[in-house]
């Protein structure tokens, strides 16, 4: 059984010998790992090629940065045809020793399963915590249409199969969101996901931490609701429910922190379409109650 691990990389000497450690002390597995660096464009002397000389990986350097939405899509097409399952692992990540064989087992039950996810362990210079604790994601595609449930495609582990009807063109202009795109992708084919509680995945939460820039994911998510949820043949009403979802959470962020910006965006959603709106708190109310993300 083969694995293809994409690692795009851009500034990453910091971090890329921890993640390619944390590849390599896998257990529990058989077969080959195929596992693919992408330097997005990193200049000399800043690339990590001098530092993976000792490791069994394909280097390929990209000469522009083009993003990591590119990049792990140049490692997906490098892939040999042997491989079964795949997982994009982010350069500042690092997996546990079980996270392939466990979530391996996990999909070989269930043919219709198109990845399968972990919870993860949050390192951040404050200390660390368990990002999954109270609530759960269900990772159902109803649901990940209004709202993404996962932090990373680094606690991600994909079946081949559900990734090669996928007709990407490079259009995302906007960084941020391409794993949430990458999910809905999968899942539109007819594929269903699953969660696991095992904590399989280190991830390090740092100032450079695309997270962080929150006004760049938006545009992200809001690019792939006008212009990726119609190829993927999602409906308005998915549009104007994530839209109605965006603004019932600055409605309830405004009214918990006292932020009357957050507020008063909120109330303009309200105000354009009050039906998208009242579904997506109930939406959220009910997520609440059955404690999922």
């Amino acid at each position: 059984m083969d694995y293809g691990i994409v690692i795009p990389v851009y500034y990453g000497r910091s971090f890329i010998q921890r993640a390619l450690d944390s590849v390599f002390a896998q257990e529990g597995i058989s077969g080959h790992l195929n596992v693919f660096i992408i330097e997005d464009g990193t200049p000399e002397p800043e690339d990590v090629k001098d530092l993976i000389t000792t490791y069994p990986v394909h280097y390929v350097k990209l000469a522009e940065n083009h993003g990591v939405f590119y990049a792990r899509f140049v490692g997906l097409s490098q892939l040999p045809s042997t491989v079964e399952f795949c997982a994009f692992l982010d350069q500042d990540d690092a997996w546990h020793s079980q996270f392939l064989s466990h979530l391996t087992a996990i999909l070989m039950q269930d043919e219709t399963l198109g990845f399968a996810a972990c919870n993860a362990r949050i390192l951040n210079a404050h200390g660390n915590y368990i990002l999954y604790q109270d609530r759960r994601p269900n990772l159902l595609f109803t649901d990940l249409k209004v709202a993404n449930q996962l932090i990373s495609p680094s606690q991600v582990l994909i079946r081949r199969k559900a990734l090669e009807k996928l007709n990407w063109d490079m259009d995302l202009p906007y960084p941020g969101a391409d794993d949430w795109l990458l999910w809905l992708s999968i899942l539109s084919q007819g594929y269903q996901a699953t969660y696991t509680d095992e904590v399989l995945l280190d991830y390090y939460d740092h100032a450079a931490g695309a997270h962080h820039r929150k006004h760049i994911m938006a545009k992200s998510e809001e690019y792939i609701v006008e212009h990726w949820f119609p190829r993927l043949r999602l409906t308005k009403w998915d549009q104007r429910l994530y839209k109605g979802r965006i603004g019932w959470d600055h409605i309830v962020q405004g009214l918990r922190t006292k932020n009357l910006h957050h507020l008063v965006k909120g109330l303009n959603y309200l105000v354009r379409d009050p039906i998208a709106v009242n579904a997506a708190r109930q939406f959220r109310r009910r997520h609440r109650k059955n404690h999922i993300v």
